[in-house]
């Protein structure tokens, strides 16, 4: 098939905040940056009477925000997908095998393969999760884990954390946003720290997979999130990268394409920082 493309897992801490962030928040903070730094990001059509160009789900028009293109609209869409795309199991979201070619033949199960428990057949301690299907498990580890705690401050991170937002990183990976009442304990009304703005943005014909979900093309992936990002190894939607320098410069595909990506200038005043600035926010983002 010509449209694979290699991909690492997006991590999953904290992402019950980021579910509880209401859509008019996500389109207001996006709206105080818009247009800095020639970002504009790959606004989806209006779904729903959705004032938006966010990647929007076709039958509600909420803002869809799980996945590297911004494709499932919450945890519980998130996580069925991946048990079916990722791991080949039919769910109750997803009940047709993906293998769409003739399957009669080695079709020894009933569909779906997970679902609902009607019969305690565990005894966990916990009835709900007893009862519950594999993916609303998943669904409810993501949405009860809190996001990373950042490093202690230092001078360099300080100031590694101004320069981020003076060369236009923020336009992006905007660093706050306020979540909404929640029947969850301690997610009501939380300020938090993800660094993203949960859009999709255009990254380019050389970062480009070909891949189209929803509204994102194939050049366009959701802004990852950096909450973390000090803790991980490999970085871009298909782990290419193992040095967050290559990272950050790769944003911009540089000479010799068609199509720049839409971080050509904030990459372009990363690299004209000195060397010591450039630490500085490599320090800042390994400590969040």
């Amino acid at each position: 098939m010509s449209n694979l493309s290699f991909r690492i897992p997006t991590p999953t801490f904290g992402l019950g905040l980021v579910e509880n962030i209401p859509d008019a928040t996500l389109e207001a903070d996006a709206a105080a940056v818009a247009g800095q730094f020639g970002i504009s990001g790959h606004f989806n059509h209006k779904k729903g009477g959705l004032d938006s160009d966010f990647n929007a789900s076709g039958n509600t028009g909420t803002i869809t925000r799980f996945g590297w293109k911004a494709q499932n609209p919450s945890l519980l869409v998130f996580a069925q997908e991946a048990y079916l795309v990722e791991q080949g199991v039919t769910n109750e979201g997803f009940t047709v095998e993906r293998d769409v070619s003739d399957t009669s033949g080695c079709l020894y199960d009933a569909e779906p393969k997970d679902s609902t428990n009607l019969v305690r057949s565990i005894n966990s301690g916990s009835p709900a999760s007893d009862y519950a299907s594999d993916v609303v498990n998943f669904a409810v580890f993501m949405r009860l884990s809190e996001p990373p705690v950042p490093a202690p401050a230092t001078q360099s991170t300080i100031n590694g954390g101004t320069l981020f937002k003076q060369v236009g990183c923020a336009a992006c990976h905007i660093p706050s946003h306020t979540t909404t009442a929640s029947i969850f304990t301690n997610q009501s009304y939380r300020t938090i720290f993800p660094y993203s703005d949960f859009q999709v943005h255009n990254l380019g014909d050389a970062n480009a997979d070909g891949i189209t979900q929803g509204d994102a093309n194939g050049n366009e992936f959701r802004t990852a999130p950096l909450w973390g990002v000090g803790q991980r190894i490999f970085f871009f939607h298909d782990g290419r990268f193992t040095d967050l320098l290559q990272a950050i410069q790769a944003h911009d595909p540089g000479p010799g394409n068609s199509q720049h990506s839409e971080a050509h200038q904030v990459i372009g005043n990363f690299n004209n920082l000195t060397a010591s600035q450039q630490q500085d926010i490599l320090n800042f983002l390994r400590a969040l």
